[in-house]
């Protein structure tokens, strides 16, 4: 028993003693702590260090306290495509006087429950977690009050030093001076980190709860709030059973200061919190349209500067149109190639799809490839391919602004050219080997003739054709040789969807565009975009392409582009050994341009001819448009200039024909060009008539 009585003495003295060590040991740290800057001005070395210290500490400024915003991108209807953020984007910035009262009171509550008294460090916590470290033999607990914090997130790193410590209080008394307490409320809101990759109260309304901050109730901003001690440990994601438990602490210390009542606390105990992440977040995929917003976004940064673009919270309004790029995307992965091939066994296969208005340019849909996650490479506006006879329209247009009429005959028959360059002879072959004798231009295109079109570059020359392809926007260098008749040249599909709308815009070259207009969160107007037009070629001329790429489709190698009751021209391209499969094709209102091939550059198969290949895709394509959006293409038209004559001319000589001519074609011609002799072919005496 006396044993006992003395270990119990014992044991109550050494607490007594250890107490008191411990509280003068707080005392004098406290002290330290608070005086130091008095003690400073009698110490040299301390003066020294408090001096350096000061000079290094940045000025305060409002501008530094705007946090990174999440910029939005939206299609032409103002439907969101995708987000850019840079690592510590906001979605957006709250207003102190929007919130409801138990939003900042849940983070004043657990954070800094003396916030409205203190002058940025809180002299009475400061002693409080000097006491409890001491009690606990280590660091565990800090005393940063909600400026601290502030501070420490803008403009200090999160090491912990003894420097770092002096910085941040004398930092924060400063931030104290230049701004109110709910300004600096509502700054620390819209800066402090919520785990995952979210910052900022309304960032985390949105992706934990599918909410703005204005709908949230006190149990989901409790929830918020009890992540402030450690983000990822206390996530409600990963860690709901944590989340929990700091969540009931958080509702108890706004209870204890009065800011909930005893009914909201036990509601908000009992109420069970859902995660409801937003829908875009629980797709596997990137985005909306993930080629087009990459290619935007591209765009944006040399516009505006890679910070504007990822931390400003723009609005970028863009001219893609989602309901035509979802059917584009449909069409274009259910492409019958595409099956005979399948993605898992053929990854290398690939593609490119690209629609845009013909008259302003606009970009409304754009797929850079079979598969984003596979390869981010986008083949409308970066791989060069070979265009094959889909070449053949540019050389056309050049001849006939050169004056070749429009019913010139060229003999379809075997042809032995001397290659100067290459030092060898060479022979162009018509598909399939076969020949066709005297043949219209009309005829030679739709078929896609070869010889004939050798023949007819040999008549305008070469740099005419080079000086048309520039005119219509064409950018990639050609081979100044007789080659690039039959479509040798590589060239991207954007540049050739924008070529040929100029056919159906009278002659009119307008440059792509892809991002209509840029807002700041303010509503102020950062870009607009400006039409780009250029006269590349006469109207008459634009118009007689029109017409003959619209035989292409009607009666030509396009027919399985065709459409009922639409009007649809259009060319096809398959280049040597059948590498690349083309087609793009017209209406009045958009262009289309489809490619395949394989990056290595192997070929499709005998049997992967563009007409069966690429024309299919673009004629379902326009199809289901005309099906899924009625009325798209009503109003539209292509209007034949007054400075165009049509007559009905003879297919085998071209002369007007008459009763006896086998068969007849009606033609456009510039007005004063057009034929005024009757067909000599089957009506010899039409000559020494004068007719």
């Amino acid at each position: 028993m006396i044993r006992f009585i003395f270990r119990t003495i014992n044991s109550t003295l050494f607490w007594v003693m250890h107490t008191i060590k411990r509280f003068v040991q707080s005392i004098f740290f406290t002290f330290f702590l608070l005086l130091m800057p008095v003690v400073a001005l009698f110490s040299g070395a301390w003066a020294g260090i408090l001096q350096g210290i000061w000079e290094s500490l940045p000025e305060v400024y409002a501008a530094d306290l705007s946090p990174a915003l999440t910029t939005r991108i939206y299609d032409r209807n103002w439907e969101l495509l995708d987000t850019v953020a840079d690592m510590t984007s906001r979605l957006n910035l709250v207003r102190i006087e929007d919130l409801p009262e138990h939003i900042p009171n849940a983070f004043v509550a657990i954070e800094d429950e003396r916030f409205y008294s203190h002058f940025g460090i809180d002299p009475i916590r400061i002693v409080g977690v000097i006491l409890q470290n001491l009690q606990k033999g280590s660091l565990t607990a800090g005393a940063s009050t909600i400026t601290q914090q502030l501070i420490r997130n803008i403009y200090l790193s999160p090491e912990k030093n003894f420097t770092r410590k002096i910085r941040e209080m004398i930092l924060a008394m400063r931030m104290e001076y230049r701004f109110t307490k709910r300004e600096i409320l509502e700054m620390y809101l819209n800066t402090v980190f919520f785990g995952q990759s979210y910052f900022g109260i309304e960032s985390a309304a949105y992706n934990y709860f599918s909410k703005t901050t204005k709908d949230l109730t006190v149990a989901e901003v409790s929830v918020l709030a009890s992540m402030m001690k450690a983000p990822n440990r206390y996530n409600p994601l990963t860690n709901p059973d944590l989340s929990k438990k700091r969540q009931r602490v958080v509702l108890a210390k706004m209870l204890e200061l009065g800011m909930i009542s005893r009914r909201e606390y036990e509601d908000s105990i009992r109420e069970q919190i859902v995660i409801r992440q937003p829908v875009e977040k629980r797709r596997a995929i990137a985005g909306k349209a993930p080629y087009f917003v990459e290619h935007v976004k591209k765009e944006l940064v040399e516009i505006l500067g890679y910070r504007k673009v990822y931390e400003g919270g723009l609005r970028v309004l863009t001219s893609l149109d989602y309901s035509i790029q979802s059917i584009a995307r449909e069409v274009f992965l259910t492409a019958p190639l595409f099956k005979t091939y399948p993605l898992d066994k053929f990854p290398d296969l690939s593609g490119a799809f690209v629609v845009r208005d013909v008259t302003t340019g606009e970009v409304l849909s754009m797929i850079g490839g079979r598969s984003f996650e596979s390869s981010q490479f986008n083949r409308v506006t970066q791989a060069r391919r070979q265009v094959g006879s889909s070449i053949k329209p540019i050389l056309y247009a050049a001849a006939l602004e050169n004056g070749i009429p429009s019913n010139l005959i060229l003999n379809d028959v075997p042809v032995i050219y001397r290659m100067e360059q290459l030092n060898q002879e060479w022979s162009p072959q018509n598909y399939g080997g076969r020949y066709h004798g005297p043949s219209l231009l009309r005829t030679a295109l739709e078929h896609s003739y070869n010889v004939t079109a050798v023949q007819l570059i040999e008549k305008i020359g070469v740099n005419s054709v080079i000086e048309m392809a520039r005119k219509l926007g064409i950018t990639v260098p050609f081979q100044s040789n007789r080659t690039i008749a039959l479509g040798s040249t590589e060239i991207l599909p954007m540049e050739m969807v924008s070529a040929f709308s100029v056919f159906a815009n009278q002659g009119i070259y307008v440059k792509p565009i892809s991002i209509l207009r840029v807002e700041d969160p303010s509503g102020i107007v950062l870009f607009e975009s400006r039409h780009q037009e250029l006269e590349a070629m006469a109207e008459e001329s634009a118009y007689q392409m029109y017409d003959m790429l619209r035989s292409v489709v009607n009666r030509g190698s396009g027919r399985r582009a065709k459409v009922p009751g639409l009007d649809v021209a259009g060319k096809t391209g398959t280049n040597q050994d059948y590498i690349d499969a083309w087609f793009v094709g017209l209406t009045p209102r958009i262009a289309v341009a489809v490619t395949f091939g394989f990056n290595d550059r192997i070929t499709l198969g005998k049997n992967a001819s563009s007409s069966a290949v690429a024309a299919p895709v673009v004629g379902d394509f326009l199809k289901a448009v005309q099906e899924k959006i009625p009325g798209y293409f009503e109003g539209y038209e292509i209007v034949r200039p007054k400075t165009i004559e049509k007559r009905s001319i003879c297919a085998s000589s071209g002369m007007l024909a008459g009763r006896a001519c086998k068969t007849s074609i009606d033609e456009y011609f510039k007005k004063g060009k057009e034929p005024k002799v009757l067909c000599p072919v089957h009506h010899p005496l039409a000559l020494l008539e004068g007719n």
